[in-house]
Parts: structure tokens; sequence; C-alpha cells
């Protein structure tokens, strides 16, 4: 027999994110913050007891360090988790998040644009759903049976977390000039990750057949506590968003990119604290705006001037905008308010 019938190609066993890098050592780690993230995974029962409890034991175990002939190299994984500057190693590891008015792409519809967000894998993950929880609508609901007030949100904090972690843990790190694109618009919020389906996983079979494209960064945030169980972050935005009466996610392979799309809950469900502490002109003004990209002045006047006069609308608007509620651009007859995607 010969040999490559009898050995295992070991290759084959390693993820894409255990391979190393031959040019820099364990400087390019923050062990301090290795030995942090042992003992906070610890104290939530999602390390073992008789697994090392120093860095470098760590590292050697997770796969985000090698040794080779006495010499230790950092991983893929351990520079994204745990390195001083991982962009310095991989710079296409960056996060891209673009936030529109309306319901599409366009320069005039932009309201804010956050290129190359940098930093290790829990950096991002941090900025991702602080930028989201703080550009969307909170409100609260009446429950029809009790009639006791609950929270509601526009998407649920799970759903945030969930699909950013699954962004930043299963993108192609191998794909250069290329970056992970959070796109945020009226109406819905599109994820999109560098890299399809793994071999073998397809849209219609993702819920029963995934795979997961860098195992040690996805044991590493579950140690974390930002993955509950391994292979389910997908299911459980689908299971919370069907809970939640809300629309399924819509999941697109484009080869290039795993593409994501969540919709938001209907903003007139969240009506009850949205806008509640307004007063009733106001409030007028608000829906009508929502349902409009963008609304010259003279329209606004003409819909409400005939109950309201010219100046009591204009006031009105002025003190929307100074409560960060609705937002102005152009001067003149170009001027033009909108609402503001700021939590409610």
């Amino acid at each position: 027999m010969s040999e490559p019938d009898v050995f295992l190609n070991e290759q084959h066993l390693r993820s894409a994110d255990s391979l190393a890098f031959r040019s820099v050592g364990l400087e390019a780690l923050d062990l301090d913050r290795v030995t942090r993230h042992i003992q906070d995974a610890f104290k939530r029962g999602r390390y073992p007891e008789q697994w090392p409890t120093e860095a470098l034991g760590y590292l050697l175990r997770r796969g985000c360090a090698i040794e080779v002939d006495g010499t230790y190299y950092p991983t893929v994984a351990g520079v994204l988790c745990f390195g001083q500057e991982p962009q310095s190693l991989i710079p296409d590891a960056v996060v891209d998040i673009a936030h529109y008015r309306g319901t599409v792409v366009g320069r005039e519809q932009l309201i804010h644009f956050e290129k190359d967000v940098s930093g290790t894998i829990f950096d991002q993950l941090q900025r991702i759903e602080s930028y989201l929880w703080q550009n969307t609508h909170h409100g609260m609901n009446t429950d029809s049976d009790s009639f006791q007030r609950r929270e509601l949100h526009e998407y649920p904090r799970v759903v945030i977390r969930e699909l950013a972690v699954n962004a930043l843990s299963h993108r192609d790190y191998h794909l250069t000039d290329t970056s992970i694109r959070i796109t945020l618009f009226r109406d819905r919020i599109q994820w999109d990750s560098p890299g399809g389906l793994p071999p073998g996983v397809t849209v219609e079979n993702i819920l029963l057949q995934q795979k997961s494209r860098n195992r040690s960064i996805s044991r590493v945030l579950y140690e974390a506590g930002y993955v509950e169980a391994f292979g389910q972050g997908l299911d459980i935005v689908v299971n919370v968003l069907r809970d939640e009466g809300m629309d399924e996610p819509r999941f697109e392979d484009i080869g290039a990119a795993f593409i994501v799309t969540v919709f938001g809950r209907k903003l007139e469900t969240l009506q009850v604290g949205l806008y509640a502490h307004l007063p009733e002109s106001q409030q007028r003004i608000m829906n009508y705006l929502r349902e409009h990209d963008e609304v010259a002045p003279a329209e606004l006047i003409e819909r409400f001037a005939p109950e309201r006069s010219r100046r009591s609308v204009q006031r009105d608007l002025d003190q929307l905008v100074e409560a960060s509620l609705v937002a102005a651009t152009g001067q003149g007859k170009a001027r033009r308010y909108f609402v503001l995607g700021r939590k409610g």
C-alpha cells in the first residue's frame, strides 16, 4: 500500500482560520486579553476545567496559534480575535456601514457612511450592534389580552447580534479587496458577507446543512457568549422573527458573497411609545414624513395648514428637528425634511 493511501491529509482537517502567519510571532497578540477571555469563558461555564488556563496553552488548543520547531506563530483566528492590530496583517478584515433614509441606494439618500470599521472581531461586533440599535426605532405597545405595555423594537436585538456574528464568523478572510457591508434602509437591514456558501450548503438547505468556514473563530465567540449554540445562528434569527410576527429573512448566495436581508417591524406597531410624548399635531407630521422619503416645506404646509397656521406647522417642524426626530437638507426651495433613523 502506498504512502498516500495510509496517511491522513491533515491539512484537510484544518479550517481556514487556523492557518498561521509566518511573518510575525505571538507579539502580534494581546495576551492579557486572551487571559481575560479564558477567565470570562470559565465563569460562563463554557470552558472545560481540564483545559489550559495560561494564554499560550489556550491559543494552541483553540487553533489561535501553532508551534513549528519551537517557534510560535499566530493564526488568522488568533489575530482576528486577539490581535494588537488585526488590520496590519489582514487589511481587508473590515466592515463598512451605510445608512440610507429611503429604500434604495443613492448619494442623496445617504445619512451616514462609516468605512473600514476595524479592530478585533469583538470591537467590530460592538460597533455594529451599537450603531444599528441606536439608529433603529424602539417603542411600546399594549398587549391585547392583558392590556399591559411591552417593549417593541423595529429589529429584535438578538437578530442584530446573531447576524453580525454570522457575517464576521463565516466570511472568507482569504478574499481581498472586499469587506463586510451592512446597509440600513428605512425598511430593512442588508448584510453582505464576502464568500459564498460553503460546498454542500445552499439557500434552500441552509437551516439544515450549516457548516462553519472558520471553526476556531466560532468557538472563541461561543466562549465569549456571542454564540448560543454551534450552527444555530440563522435558526435563531428565523425563529425569533416568526415568534415576533415579522417577515421572514431573505437569503441570497451570489457566489462572491452571502447576503441576508431582514425587514423591520412596521413602525405603526411602535406608535404607543415612539411618538406618544409628542403633541398630536407633531405626531401627524411624523406619520406623514414616515410615509415619504423626504418632503418639501410647502407640501407639509399645504397638507396641514388648512387646519393650523403656517407658523404653527413650521414651529412643529423646528421642534421635531431640535428633538433629533427629523432632519432637514438643502436651502430655500430645495429644502427637504425627512425622518431620522434615531432611537425613539
